[in-house]
């Protein structure tokens, strides 16, 4: 379309040399010509240039482990520098009820994938429409997982066992707000049970992420939230749907909750979060785990030391508690409890280094303890 506007504006530049040779068009004629052009041309909306949007974050790791773990046998861990992600956001809008927006990850170098691409229709503030690839709408961070949106160097364990961030699955369905509240509410593909590790890894090795997703069980998600107190948030989540995918051994149920909790006041900020899962049948999982129960919960403190400063930089101690258990409800004693100190500075809003020292401790004496340093940066 660009080149087929173009050509016209071109002769209309080129004709008062070809007048001077043969008698071309009269000034007034041209002018006429470029009054009949204008009016052709779309000049009520954004340009095309106007309608993207880009932006993106990426995060640096370092981790530098035990060598022994709580109980003195060698950790067998290895210390690691990783590019761990480098992230792109695209996005466009087509006119004032539809966009269209995505977020391309490059995990590790090498790992390529589509954290979200999603179709929205804003039709008012209270119902709207969302389709495509979707973030699951659960926790503080899955939804909203930029490198200085949270403190530590390493996600809370808790978002990455229980609620499996980063979650991301294909489905539509509806959100809105209303005065205080807001909410969320989408059906999407499930988890694949035949890949389901509870013990080892939470809820993580289940996920579909979108490719190819088997479809023969569908799941559904929400969220709901109210922000009517200045600086508190609090809310819930859900998600819930089978996940045997046409196993001819069990559904596998998956019921997923957590209820979570916001405070911001000046310099300080607290958070609280609760996440607990079950997987129907767990012991008959192709890796079966003796529980059919996860659990997990942390809560959170941090205050800027730099409120005060008028060239936005932040310097951010702060301290995290956490404990779950990926064997809930058993005998035995398998929590572990994970105790994170460290600090946080941005010498501007769009970057931040985070250091921070993390202590686990189980009753088994197994866990190792590390050092964790992050370079972020999101834009």
């Amino acid at each position: 379309m660009k080149s087929a506007r173009f050509v016209p504006f071109t002769l209309l530049l080129a004709a008062p040399l070809v007048a001077q040779q043969d008698g071309a068009p009269s000034n007034e004629e041209l002018a006429r010509r470029i009054d009949l052009l204008s009016g052709q041309l779309d000049t009520s909306g954004p340009s095309v240039a106007d309608r993207f949007s880009f932006g993106g974050y990426g995060e640096l790791e370092y981790n530098r482990y035990d060598d022994t773990t709580d109980g003195g046998a060698p950790s067998g861990m290895t210390d690691e520098l990783d590019l761990h992600r480098v992230v792109f956001y695209f996005g466009y809008k087509f006119d004032d009820t539809w966009s269209f927006t995505s977020e391309i990850e490059y995990e590790h170098v090498d790992e390529l994938a589509v954290e979200f691409a999603q179709v929205d229709g804003h039709f008012s503030e209270a119902l709207n429409f969302r389709g495509g690839h979707l973030l699951i709408p659960m926790g503080f961070i899955n939804q909203n997982h930029d490198p200085n949106t949270f403190w530590s160097a390493q996600r809370p364990v808790v978002e990455r066992l229980i609620l499996p961030s980063t979650w991301h699955e294909n489905g539509l369905g509806t959100y809105g707000a209303a005065g205080d509240f807001s909410w969320q509410a989408y059906v999407v593909s499930g988890f694949d049970a035949a890949g389901f590790n509870p013990s080892g890894s939470g809820l993580r090795s289940g996920r579909q992420k979108g490719s190819n997703a088997i479809a023969e069980d569908l799941s559904f998600t929400g969220r709901f939230e109210w922000q009517g107190v200045d600086g508190l948030t609090l809310g819930g989540s859900f998600f819930t749907g089978n996940s045997g995918q046409g196993s001819t051994v069990s559904d596998f149920g998956v019921n997923v909750m957590s209820v979570h909790a916001e405070y911001e006041t000046g310099p300080a900020r607290f958070r609280f979060l609760y996440a607990d899962a079950t997987i129907d049948d767990a012991s008959m999982l192709p890796t079966p785990s003796a529980s059919d129960d996860l659990m997990g919960w942390y809560i959170e403190g941090g205050y800027d030391l730099f409120t005060d400063r008028t060239d936005g930089q932040a310097l951010i101690p702060f301290v995290r508690y956490s404990n779950y258990d990926l064997l809930d409800a058993t005998a035995a004693s398998t929590d572990v409890n994970v105790i994170v100190v460290g600090c946080a500075y941005q010498p501007q809003e769009n970057v931040i280094f985070k250091l921070d020292f993390k202590d686990s401790s189980n009753d088994a004496d197994t866990t190792v303890d590390t050092v964790e340093f992050t370079l972020g940066w999101a834009f």
